[in-house]
């Protein structure tokens, strides 16, 4: 994925803001701690402007680094605040209706792009001129969005043979006649399988891998736990799930071989099946240990009754963990934000370094200000050997979209937290980022656009003729200490010619079918 001066952007019909961030110094910060009979002790939080969302691809890991401290030091004095607004003020929940209550509350945890749709089946590239079994013809495949994009599913078949995930096993069934089958083989695998996509006699198999279920011997234990146990005399770790990728020579149905075994911390989104070429997208979130998201109070604190006396040790308890923070994060490497790629082979387990060298491999928005890395492995499998091809962006989690040509990544302009403490009320926006996967074993960064809302899953987003069109629903979602509940409104965007970065139209429509289908408008 690359980025220079000759990036496209794909530019929306939308007004918003064109300020650069910056983050507030961190005497400043202490300095506006204060508080009064009526308010709370609040923080002098960092400036929220939005301006591009184009990808900038970094070419300086300092510059990295130096983003993700921000972000992260950021984010723990948003913490710190919310803390002393529950604690010295009647909070909302507490001064809402029963009326208001009832589903006020928000989740946190964004919806997956789930396999939920219903489309065209396909699998594979069978020929009908080639005597092989047709997918839509003589067998029926996985529920795919998009003609030729075949999507992640526990259960493959080719026509002749079937593929199937079972409570962590591979099992191979033959189909000597139609309306016969036999086992051919019954394969165990680490972890928790979930997923699988074919590509002749080459199988891909996604599985979770958690740190509690590895053996205690297992180097990936090791590798994703901290150095020195806890108070309690307990490794705490890092980051808590592994993705794993199983690649597989199944040429011989009856003993599948194992050709290459990738890990890559974080949680899996999806994957998708394009001209020989696996791309799957993960998201990462790690733990930062010792990191304060509340202050350090002392013993005795709750048994003293004066409210003056309790807020000045309050702020002077808040004041040491803003500078405890400062330092932590001040001596975090890049090792301790960024997913980490593990492969095992028959040496060991080997650790891939987390950049080549310039850290291009990272990008983010001008203007986001999160630590979670969206990750794109693309996986070739048309060579000899596989390859693999990774891609950071700086991001919250995302909604995953593909066509032939395109992948489109809708990810919240901001994350929650970016919105606690501002004054101006900040809409809802969602940032869509387009990669070019036209060619095998290869994700290339096109541009990026935003749009008013939220984008609900992928089934919300489509590419027809080079035009990604997006309906989305403006809701304040996630937004928890809001006390007023908004309509919701449904948008569609349709952003023109990918090419050129033009925006066609905005219709704002009543009712908005959840699929978009192939057609000239939305």
């Amino acid at each position: 994925m690359s980025r220079g001066n000759n990036a496209l952007v794909l530019t929306l019909l939308l007004l918003f803001c064109s300020l650069s961030g910056c983050l507030r110094a961190l005497d400043d910060v202490i300095n506006e701690i204060e508080g009064t009979e009526s308010d709370y002790p609040s923080l002098e939080l960092g400036e929220r402007t939005r301006s591009s969302p184009a990808l900038v691809q970094y070419d300086e890991c300092t510059n990295l680094l130096e983003d993700l401290r921000n972000a992260a030091f950021e984010e723990s004095l948003v913490s710190l605040d919310q803390s002393a607004y529950w604690h010295w003020t009647d909070s909302y929940y507490y001064r809402a209706e029963p009326s208001l209550m009832d589903g006020a509350i928000a989740e946190e945890a964004s919806f997956d792009d789930g396999d939920t749709g219903i489309s065209s089946p396909s699998v594979g590239s069978t020929d009908s001129n080639s005597g092989e079994p047709v997918a839509g013809t003589d067998f029926s495949g996985t529920n795919n969005q998009e003609q030729g994009v075949d999507e992640a599913d526990f259960m493959k078949t080719d026509g002749r043979w079937i593929y199937v995930l079972n409570n962590g096993k591979l099992v191979i069934l033959g189909v000597p006649e139609f309306g016969q089958l036999e086992i051919l083989s019954n394969m165990s695998l680490e972890g928790t399988p979930t997923q699988m996509l074919i590509d002749e006699d080459r199988l891909v198999i996604v599985s979770s891998v958690y740190y509690w279920n590895l053996e205690s011997n297992d180097p990936l234990r090791e590798i994703m736990a901290f150095d020195q146990p806890n108070e309690w005399g307990y490794y705490d770790y890092r980051i808590s799930n592994l993705v794993k990728y199983t690649v597989m020579d199944v040429s011989n149905r009856s003993v599948p071989e194992v050709e290459r075994e990738i890990y890559i911390e974080g949680y899996y989104h999806t994957a998708r099946l394009v001209n020989e070429t696996v791309r799957s997208v993960t998201h990462a979130d790690t733990y930062i240990d010792g990191l304060l998201t509340y202050p350090e109070l002392p013993s005795n604190y709750w048994d003293i009754d004066d409210r003056y006396e309790r807020m000045d040790i309050w702020n002077n308890s808040v004041t040491k963990a803003i500078n405890d923070n400062r330092e932590l994060v001040d001596g975090l490497t890049l090792e301790d934000f960024s997913p980490r790629i593990h492969e095992r082979t028959n040496d060991g387990v080997f650790t891939h370094a987390v950049t080549a060298g310039d850290c291009s491999e990272f990008s983010s928005a001008e203007d986001v200000m999160s630590r979670g890395f969206t990750t794109i492995a693309t996986i070739g499998l048309f060579e000899e050997e596989t390859t693999l091809q990774v891609d950071h962006i700086a991001s919250s989690w995302v909604n995953v979209y593909a066509s032939g040509n395109m992948m489109v990544l809708a990810e919240p302009a901001n994350d929650w937290w970016w919105y606690w403490g501002i004054d101006e009320t900040y809409e809802d926006e969602t940032n869509i980022h387009a990669f070019d996967i036209s060619e095998p074993a290869n994700t290339e960064y096109i541009g990026s656009g935003r749009v008013k809302g939220d984008v609900q899953d992928q089934f919300s987003i489509s590419e027809y003729n080079g035009s990604i069109r997006i309906a989305s629903t403006s809701d304040n979602w996630g937004r928890w200490w809001m006390a007023t509940i908004d309509v919701m409104e449904d948008i569609a965007v349709a952003i023109d010619s990918v090419a050129t970065g033009e925006t066609d139209e905005i219709v704002i429509e009543p009712d908005i079918p959840d699929c978009l289908g192939p057609s000239n408008h939305v």
